[in-house]
Formats: structure tokens, C-alpha cells, sequence
């Protein structure tokens, strides 16, 4: 498959069902697009995040129909999965996708969506990489990194692991997880602005994953209650994602010292509240952690016990063992301990520069400049 002479080339991304699979998929798409602006960008993926994410952020959009079999899925939706899988029904969706559209490369950024995309790829002859930004490998990546031309992973433990899996003429590439520009870019005051937030108060930024998380909601507010009797209490605001199916009942955000506001998703404005944030509280999957490590964050992390792979645990673990963060396990994720955490924190701000400078050693924000070379890397072997 080749593109007419002289047009760039054509770059399938695929990746999906929570942010931290679609995000780096977008930045990724940006550092192409800077690195060469002539690519066309096609992006495949299921009806969660990313069928408004990629849209939202300028990306031409197909669906296939596929869903999970692991995690936390009902009898239900796991029999349609076996259906459609026995059938083959996302593999050819996938397959007249990257035909029709003349792919010629094909990046999968993690969740069961990339797995028949990846697999169509191989059966078409189309290169193809994929990434893998935990510390645990995924059950759709230990498949897929048999089937890809690259194995980009964002931990050393991971470039050992893979390195025994992928297929002869294969290679791994460490790479670390690609952010968003946008996340290292934009300013604290812009950031507060964009949010009508307070730049001269100290912000704390709160939210459970893409999906949200009633557990974490529940913790915080309960938590918010306890700081009442504190001084500086009047100089800190709350940002609290609750995420789309999770509300706080309005009594229970009544009389708080804190200043405190709660919005059900953020989309596109998620780079200026990191930017705004002076903590953050948050589950501590790959994409997350990413991020906060980017710009440099302290952060409190509950790791989601519920994980497919426990890999959230994994994740937070170097952040805790270089003191850029506090972790809180699932199971003790109450307002009492959060509400003792945040004292502990919050009224030591030397504790949180801390934590800031650690956290920031840990970055690395030029990975989605080194991923999108690695699938331009293979897209120009694609239309030779």
C-alpha cells in the first residue's frame, strides 16, 4: 500500500476505553503532525473516550465494534465480546478500515480496541508499533507485542520483558509515556484562568481516572470536612472531577472551609487544571502519572484496586520511593486517612516543593516526539 507521490504518509492510531490509552495516542498525533505536517491521521477506536477525544482534538474517527474481557465487566457484556470475537467481526471492520484508508503504519497505545487493529495490520502487511506506558504488561500488549514491528514501553523493567516476546526482526524501544504539549506548556495563571480559578490560592486537583471514581469522591468530601478548624484552610481551592456518572450531593459541599468546586468531566481543559494544580489526588494509572511526573507535581495516589493487571500499584511505587508522592492503598482510601494526608501535606510547604522537584526527575516530556519518530520511522518503510 503507498500514497500518491509526494502526499505524506497515512498514520492509523488506535487505542481506547480509558484517557490513559487515548491521551498519549493524541500527543503522539501532535508531535507528527510538527514533525511532518503533511501526514494524513486516521483514528480507529470503540464508543468510550475516544470516540469524543479524538474528534474533539481534530482526528478523523472510525469505530469498530469490540469490547473488553477483562476487569470488572458484566456476564453480559463479556458473552458479546466472545460473540464478536468468534465471529471475527472487529477484525474485518479493522481490516476494510486500514485497506480503505491505505495505511501505512498503525500505532496501538494500549486497551482491548488495538488489539484487532494491530492484528489487521499484520495481516495486511502494514508496519506497526505499539505502546505500553505501565510498569505490568497489559494483557492486550503481551498479544500485540508478537505482532508489531516496534515495542515502544516507558519502563526498563518492560524493555526486558518485551525484549524475550517480540517476533524475530522485531525490536524494543524505551520511550517513556508520550503527554500532551499542552500539559508542560501551558502556564499556572493561564491554567487558573482558563478554569476562573484563584492563581493566588493554593489549588488541589481531584479526580478518579476518565471513568471517575465514587470511592475517591466520597474520600474527599469526607475528607474536606476535617479541614475545618485549620488557618490556612482559606488559602486553598478545590478542583474536584467527579466524573460523568458521579455527582456530590449538594450538602455535602455546603460549609466547607475550602474553597471547593466540582465539574463532571474537564475534556480539553485537563492540561489547564494541571497547570493550575499545586496537588494532585488522583488513581495512578500510566497516562496519570505521566503527566503529573511532566509537570512536575506532588500527588497524593490511590492506586484502583480493581486494575486488570494490578498494574496501578506498580505504577505509583517509584513516585512513592522517590518521595514525589504519598499512596494511599484502595482499601484505606477513606476521609479520615485522606483528610490526616492532606493536613500532613498542606500545611508544609516545603514537604510539597519537595515532592514538586522529585516529581519532576521523574518526567519525560519529550516522549511523544520520540514515539512519532519511531512511526514515521516505520510509515516511510510502509510506502516503500
Amino acid at each position: 500500500m503507498t500514497t500518491a507521490e509526494g502526499s505524506g504518509p497515512k498514520i492509523v492510531l488506535t487505542g481506547g476505553g480509558t484517557g490513559g490509552h487515548v491521551y498519549p495516542a493524541l500527543a503522539v498525533a501532535g508531535a507528527v503532525r510538527k514533525l511532518a505536517p503533511q501526514s494524513e491521521i486516521l483514528y480507529i477506536g470503540g464508543d468510550r473516550v475516544e470516540a469524543r477525544a479524538a474528534p474533539a482534538a481534530g482526528l478523523p474517527f472510525r469505530a469498530i465494534s469490540v469490547h473488553g474481557l477483562a476487569g470488572s465487566v458484566s456476564l453480559g457484556q463479556r458473552l458479546r465480546s466472545l460473540a464478536e470475537l468468534a465471529v471475527g467481526l472487529p477484525l474485518v471492520q479493522s481490516l476494510r478500515i486500514l485497506r480503505g484508508f491505505g495505511a501505512n503504519v498503525v500505532l496501538g497505545t494500549g486497551g482491548y480496541v488495538s488489539g484487532p487493529v494491530l492484528l489487521g495490520a499484520r495481516l495486511a502487511g502494514v508496519p506497526s508499533a505499539a505502546l505500553d506506558g505501565n510498569r505490568v504488561p497489559g494483557h492486550t500488549s503481551k498479544i500485540v507485542s508478537r505482532l508489531v514491528d516496534v515495542m515502544a514501553v516507558a519502563h526498563p523493567e518492560m524493555e526486558r520483558f518485551f525484549a524475550a516476546r517480540v517476533r524475530r526482526g522485531a525490536r524494543v524501544e524505551m520511550t517513556g509515556l508520550p503527554v500532551r504539549p499542552e500539559i508542560v506548556a501551558t502556564s499556572r495563571e493561564e491554567g487558573a484562568s482558563a478554569l476562573g480559578l484563584d492563581s493566588s490560592l493554593r489549588t488541589v486537583l481531584v479526580f478518579g481516572g476518565s471513568l471517575g471514581s465514587r470511592r475517591m469522591n466520597e474520600a474527599l468530601t469526607g475528607a474536606l470536612q476535617g479541614l475545618a478548624d485549620k488557618d490556612w484552610a482559606g488559602d486553598i481551592q478545590v478542583l474536584h472531577v467527579t466524573g460523568r456518572r458521579f455527582s456530590v450531593p449538594e450538602q455535602e459541599s455546603k460549609g466547607l472551609a475550602v474553597r471547593y468546586r466540582a465539574v463532571p468531566y474537564l475534556e480539553e481543559r485537563y492540561a489547564s487544571a494541571l497547570a493550575a494544580a499545586d496537588l494532585v489526588i488522583s488513581r495512578a494509572g500510566a497516562g496519570t502519572v505521566a503527566e503529573v511526573t511532566a509537570r512536575g507535581l506532588p500527588a497524593v495516589l490511590s492506586p484502583w484496586s480493581e486494575a486488570s493487571t494490578g498494574e496501578q500499584a506498580f505504577n505509583a511505587e517509584p513516585l512513592r520511593q522517590a518521595g514525589a508522592a504519598v499512596v494511599i492503598p484502595d482499601a484505606e482510601l477513606t476521609p479520615e486517612r485522606l483528610a490526616e494526608v492532606l493536613i500532613e501535606l498542606l500545611s508544609d510547604p516545603a514537604r510539597l516543593k519537595r515532592m514538586a522537584d522529585a516529581s519532576k526527575r521523574l518526567g519525560r516530556p519529550g516522549a511523544a516526539e520520540r514515539v512519532a519518530e519511531l512511526v514515521l520511522e516505520l510509515a516511510a518503510r510502509g510506502r516503500g
